[in-house]
């Protein structure tokens, strides 16, 4: 089952500062992970102030999303580098 990911305005400008190349092997893993994979099953759920979203790292970047089963979606709220917990941050603002 292939489920349809919605990205966050911000997550734009997230790719932006990460590079082409490195934006190019997040959208690789974003299509091969959790639009075709099992998104609930790829990611590592987040507790706290996220509790609901899920993270999933490749490399040093991590990606933040929620996933909504009822809708078949995946909403991308985050994507960045893990130093000083900066992605988390972020998506604890975006978050809804």
């Amino acid at each position: 089952m292939a489920w349809t990911v919605i990205y966050h305005p911000d997550v734009k400008d997230d790719f932006r500062k990460l590079g082409r190349v490195e934006a190019q092997n997040i959208q690789k893993v974003i299509d091969e992970r959790l639009v075709n994979g099992e998104p609930d099953k790829a990611g590592k759920p987040l507790f706290g102030a996220l509790a609901g979203y899920r993270r999933m790292r490749t490399g040093a970047t991590r990606i933040v999303y929620r996933i909504d089963k009822g809708k078949i979606e995946i909403l991308i709220i985050a994507v960045g580098m893990r130093r000083d917990d900066e992605v988390y941050k972020q998506a604890d603002k975006r978050a809804e």
